[in-house]
């Protein structure tokens, strides 16, 4: 089978890193999932986490260097089952406007767990492509338990992925975060520059066929167009 032009290459240990931020596709220009994660690694760049995110949104006015008015893409990968549903040996979603399946595989330490979100990290995996499947390969996959079952609330957020877990909470503390989930899905966490409460969103809802900017991390002013 003649490789995808389109898919998304390996990542690689030699990746631009730094303590600052960089737009590096703006939301006029914005992109699905899957071509956001191919250009971070064909340039050889870190897509900013959920949690460097977070920190760029909360507490700081970071965010105002990279706003441009649009939700972003991050690097964190996340795979979650319906409420209730322990994991089996994958867990599959199909993005209703395009048909394509988004695969991952879950490491056999937890199968059979239930309300738990599995992630990793951008670059710690790639995209295979298999026909209408994209196949999520992760080099290190971490669990977090209690995951909501809620479609939305406030939650505490883990220290690890900043990712919202727990029971309910309301949102006087400094570490609560508002969720948004579906049923079930595949895919990048996106955040916002939402005024009020928008900056404290994590949203666990986006097609991959969504077309988000993307923000990358970088150690100078500039990276790579």
């Amino acid at each position: 089978m003649p490789k995808d032009p389109f898919a998304p290459q390996p990542a690689t240990s030699n990746r631009i890193r730094g303590p600052k931020l960089k737009v590096f596709i703006t939301n006029a220009d914005g992109v699905p999932m899957e071509e956001a994660i191919r250009r971070a690694d064909e340039a050889g760049l870190v897509i900013a986490s959920n949690k460097r995110m977070d920190q760029a949104l909360v507490g700081s006015e970071e965010w105002k260097s990279v706003q441009t008015g649009s939700p972003c893409w991050t690097g964190t990968m996340t795979a979650y089952e319906e409420p209730g549903k322990a994991f089996g040996k994958i867990i599959e979603y199909t993005d209703d406007k395009t048909g394509l399946r988004y695969v991952f595989p879950v490491p056999d330490k937890f199968v059979g767990i239930k309300d738990s979100l599995l992630v990793v990290e951008h670059p710690g995996f790639m995209l295979e492509f298999d026909g209408d499947s994209r196949i999520v390969r992760a080099s290190e996959v971490d669990l977090i338990d209690m995951f909501p079952t809620n479609k939305t609330g406030w939650y505490i957020a883990e220290p690890i992925h900043e990712i919202p877990r727990g029971e309910k909470v309301d949102n006087s503390s400094p570490d609560a975060r508002c969720l948004w989930r579906i049923a079930k899905r595949v895919g990048l966490l996106a955040r916002n520059y939402g005024a009020g409460d928008g900056r404290l969103v994590v949203y666990a809802v986006g097609k991959p066929s969504d077309t988000f900017e993307l923000i990358v991390e970088s150690p100078e002013t500039d990276v790579p167009e």
